[in-house]
């Protein structure tokens, strides 16, 4: 799993619970709409269309706020 810069097999790769852990990012992401952000490379809007630019840099930060909150909270318990 990568995620714009992310590289999370590396932190987690040698952990015995790296599937589920995924699994359950997988859950967090979608209830917060935000799992295609991870599925697909979702394209970066113009910076024309300064909305949906907002938005999109919206989405990205509460994807590795998340993303990284769960593996600080994986690596400490």
């Amino acid at each position: 799993m990568a995620f714009y810069g992310l590289r999370l097999e590396y932190d987690l790769a040698s952990s015995l619970n790296f599937i589920s852990w995924m699994d359950k990012m997988e859950v967090v992401l979608e209830d917060n709409g935000l799992k295609e952000f991870v599925d697909q490379e979702t394209p970066k809007p113009m910076a024309l269309n300064t909305h949906n630019l907002v938005e999109w840099n919206n989405c990205v930060a509460k994807v590795r706020w998340i993303i990284l909150e769960r593996v600080r909270d994986h690596i400490v318990s």
